[in-house]
């Protein structure tokens, strides 16, 4: 469920039947009606934004969840990832929409600075993606910031702009706000029967689209218009609709439409009135603070008390006058900041066209100057040319040069590889081979001279087979490591049982040196095909699962698993053995060989890792390894399966 801090005061829907919106229809009140219709829509968009599983999907969601929750706090976080999504997705479309709506959202919290950055930054976007609605409200928008700012001529300007983009694409909802915003601009500029026209309008089209709230709005600022007009009758019909309609809904319009009747019944006499409107605000404003409204309703107050010889309760509200003008002082800062920014709009553009007269007085001499070069650069471009070919020669013969000592050292770097695989072969021979080798030999030599009872001979043929195991499994991956450095080795692919090699090494690693009574179990289901050098893959299998009893004691598990992963299969062999510390983990396929003694103190090479890597690798595949250090091991390779 969408978070209940959206729609705090809100009562959650648990169904979205029809029997559910009837019941609303007819039990609920108006207000409540439509916050249950939003909060149920938000409900449901917040879940289709959870489920989204594409970035496009979930930046579609969030454009429309954020339309529908930008009243509340929780508003915030969501409009930042929408805009960050859609800067990710290169969408600026809906880059341009949202950070217009996150300027509404800092706009009606009275953070207008940071409201006009973001809708010119939303124009910006509208412009170079040519969307010519979102151009549309950021400039409407602009138009409306300048508005609050005083800066009639230049609000104007911007609300002209954006009506010629509303009427091309035939925006209605957008010419209510246009016509409405130009209407006030009008009204300050003393053009007050263009401003009613522009107003009537508005109101005309937001009936027509059935925007109640929206013609409140737009009645109000008729009925300001008529007031200043000095009809006050007409006037006083809109600003009572609207103050009933924001005691119901909005809170905020009623103490504006408050100040408006305070102010209409004081420039017609009615001072009793004007007064019981007074209080009436004063009473709503604790409620919900709306601090430029109500400096306008204690000024009066300041001076109805004041003209009626009551100076004690002017005082009163000269106090309550001067405690709202500092809740808004700050504001005023930001205003004169805005000015600023707009001088130096204007002293840029002028610089532009400065600059653009000079550009084309300059166009001349230009043409003039240009004939001159040409002949210059003809001049210059034979000699360049004579150059430029003694350059290309000489630096084909560098390249030649180049090519050549890249070639002698890959030779030099090849040798110095041979040379070490050829140490490190004779190493192996020298140590790992020699030493069980001269322990057989040492045997046979007692054996020889019959210091060897039968019982003692007994005791010695297990030593003799570990030993004889140990030198063969060395040997083969001695010889096919070495191929494999000296590139002798050739793929042989074709289909095999994973299953059947499987158990085969198994059967023959019960009876090898390594086994100490182990559990050895094959996992792997019948029928499991894969497609790789079946010889080289055994010897994978070999090396991993002789690891695996090196490492393990008596009665330790050693599995081996597949399972299928697209193309490949994914082999697992497991043990419950000592596992690997952590940081000889990244040693263990480095590209040196790396060993530890096993659990009997049995010495390795580390040559059978090494080689598996490789052969797993020239088999398309991939190999790693998982462990944690007491707690067993797991070696993981992939191979194509058929």
């Amino acid at each position: 469920m969408i978070p209940s801090y959206f729609f705090p005061k809100w009562k959650l829907l648990k169904t979205a039947t029809i029997t559910t919106v009837v019941v609303l229809i007819f039990c609920l009140p108006a207000k409540a009606f439509q916050e249950e219709l939003h909060r149920h829509k938000a409900d449901s968009l917040y879940i289709q934004y959870q489920k989204a599983n594409t970035e496009e999907s979930k930046l579609n969601v969030l454009s429309l969840l954020v339309q529908e929750i930008h009243y509340s706090d929780s508003a915030l976080k969501y409009y930042h990832e929408a805009i960050e999504l859609s800067r990710i997705l290169g969408n600026k479309e809906l880059e341009a929409q949202n950070i217009n709506r996150l300027g509404v959202y800092y706009r009606n919290m009275n953070l207008q600075e940071e409201a006009l950055k973001l809708y010119e930054e939303a124009l910006q976007l509208s412009l170079e993606s040519k969307e010519n609605i979102q151009i549309g409200h950021s400039l409407n928008n602009i138009g409306q910031m300048y508005y609050y700012r005083e800066y009639f001529d230049e609000a104007l300007d911007y609300y002209e702009q954006a009506e010629k983009y509303f009427l091309e694409i035939d925006d209605k909802s957008g010419l209510g706000y246009n016509y409405t915003g130009i209407s006030l601009v009008l009204g300050e500029l003393g053009r007050y029967q263009e401003a009613l026209e522009k107003i009537d309008m508005a109101i005309k089209i937001r009936e027509e689209l059935g925007q109640t709230r929206q013609v409140m709005v737009s009645k109000f600022n008729k009925a300001d218009l008529l007031i200043a007009l000095g009809n006050y009758r007409e006037a006083e019909k809109d600003i009572l609709k609207l103050y009933e309609y924001g005691l119901v809904n909005d809170k905020v319009r009623a103490v504006n439409a408050l100040e408006k009747l305070v102010e209409l019944k004081v420039k017609s006499g009615e001072i009793t009135q004007a007064i019981q409107y007074a209080e009436k605000a004063h009473l709503l404003h604790q409620e919900k603070p709306v601090s430029e409204s109500m400096i306008a309703v204690y000024q009066m107050m300041n001076q109805v008390y004041f003209n009626l010889g009551n100076f004690e309760k002017s005082k009163v509200y000269q106090e309550l006058l001067q405690k709202e003008r500092n809740v808004i002082k700050e504001e005023k800062t930001k205003i004169y900041l805005a000015g600023l920014t707009i001088q130096k709009q204007k002293e840029e553009i002028e610089f532009l066209n400065r600059e653009k007269a000079l550009v084309a007085q300059n166009e001349k001499f230009k043409l003039y100057l240009t004939y001159g070069l040409i002949f210059l650069v003809l001049v210059i471009s034979v000699a360049f040319f004579i150059a430029y070919w003694a350059f290309k020669r000489e630096k084909h013969n560098h390249k030649q040069l180049s090519v050549q000592k890249l070639q002698i050292e890959n030779q030099a770097s090849d040798l110095d590889k041979l040379n070490k695989v050829k140490d490190k072969i004779f190493s192996i021979l020298a140590h790992d081979l020699k030493s069980p080798l001269n322990s057989l030999t040492g045997l046979i030599k007692l054996i020889k001279d019959d210091n060897l009872t039968k019982e003692e001979f007994s005791e010695y043929i297990p030593i003799i087979s570990q030993n004889l195991g140990y030198n063969k499994i060395l040997l083969e991956n001695l010889l096919i490591w070495s191929r494999s450095q000296l590139k002798g080795l050739e793929l042989n692919e074709k289909v095999f049982d994973l299953r059947e090699l499987i158990q085969c090494n198994i059967d023959m690693l019960y009876h090898s040196g390594y086994y100490k009574g182990q559990l050895l179990i094959n996992e792997i289901q019948g029928d499991t095909m894969a497609y790789a050098d079946k010889a080289m893959i055994e010897m994978v299998i070999r090396n991993l699962l002789t690891n695996s009893l090196k490492f393990t004691k008596e009665n330790h598990r050693i599995s081996v698993s597949a399972s299928n992963k697209g193309d490949k299969l994914l082999i697992k062999v497991s043990d419950q053995g000592v596992g690997i510390k952590k940081e000889n983990l990244d040693k263990i396929f480095a590209n040196e060989f790396f060993t530890t003694p096993g659990t009997h103190l049995e010495t390795g090479t580390g040559i059978g890792l090494f080689l598996a890597k490789e052969l797993v690798e020239f088999n398309k595949g991939s190999i790693w390894v998982e462990s944690e250090f007491g707690l067993g091991t797991d070696f993981y390779f992939e191979i194509p399966k058929a």
